[in-house]
């Protein structure tokens, strides 16, 4: 792998974090609004709208790949829901590892959903029980049964961190304009969240709404960072003449911004047309 191809996955890979998270009332729903709706109505909600320069210029540790033992308490007394989500976590990681062998994975699942339903059991108003279903479906792929879970979820604890969690499983499952209106959604809970809003604008960006997207990240780093954000994202996506771009203006805004002047160099620098023979190998006999 060339320093480009690292550097463009370590923009890309930077701009988008996910972090995972009191009290509800029924006042604070009325106050943020009805959650998104999962259907196409999403395609259309609108961004944000306030002015910015324009885009072009002018005005998660490897899981373990077999199941771990958890050691029983000394105490009788039964474990918390809290706990039995934990385990039932680390099952769900071993069980999507590339690692796992393949013979495993189906049993891994499997216990991973019975600890996610037994610590409903033990707690059925459980916060982190309903968002360990949702969290269960939504990387297995059953998007109905997580979109239930979480909104279960939601209507009792209207927090920022789940909604952002809903947001992220969006972005799995590439349903962009999803993504982008639960960000949203979690920014009318906790509007000062700066990692929501660095995946909004990523969010943003992968549905097409590249000057929304460099609008909001704008609002939590400075404009060199944020083209040079979005340069990645776009080298990336396979276009490399609109990173240039994007580069250039990031220089333009700040000469002293090394990683963005370092990025360009790497862009321009002509690709080896025979890597191998380049790397000192063999070449076969005609």
């Amino acid at each position: 792998m060339d320093g480009r191809t690292i550097r463009r996955w370590c923009v890309v890979g930077g701009l988008l974090a996910a972090s995972l998270g009191c009290k509800s009332t029924k006042q604070q729903n009325n106050l943020i609004g009805p959650m998104p709706d999962a259907g196409a109505a999403l395609v259309n909600m609108p961004v944000g709208n306030g002015k910015s320069k324009s885009l072009w210029g002018g005005g998660s540790a490897s899981a373990a790949s077999m199941p771990v033992e958890v050691a029983a308490p000394d105490s009788k007394k039964p474990a918390s829901a809290e706990s039995l989500v934990a385990i039932a976590d680390v099952q769900l990681d071993a069980a999507l590892d590339e690692k796992t062998a393949p013979g495993s994975k189906e049993g891994l699942l499997d216990q991973a959903r019975r600890g996610y339903q037994k610590a409903l059991q033990r707690d059925p108003k459980s916060k982190a029980a309903m968002q360990g279903m949702g969290r269960f479906y939504a990387r297995v792929g059953e998007r109905e049964k997580a979109l239930e879970w979480y909104k279960k979820c939601l209507t009792q604890y209207p927090e920022a961190g789940i909604a952002h969690e809903v947001a992220v499983a969006h972005g799995r499952w590439k349903d962009w304009a999803g993504a982008v209106a639960w960000c949203e959604y979690a920014l009318k809970i906790d509007p000062e969240n700066r990692t929501v809003k660095k995946d909004l604008g990523f969010f943003q960006a992968r549905a097409g709404k590249w000057d929304d997207a460099f609008a909001t990240l704008c609002q939590i780093m400075s404009e060199a960072q944020a083209r040079h954000n979005l340069a990645g994202l776009l080298d990336h996506m396979g276009q490399p003449e609109a990173s240039r771009v994007q580069l250039q203006l990031a220089v333009k805004a700040d000469p002293n911004y090394a990683p963005a002047a370092e990025f360009l160099a790497e862009l321009n620098q002509p690709r080896d047309p025979n890597p191998v023979q380049a790397a000192g190998a063999v070449q076969p006999a005609p």
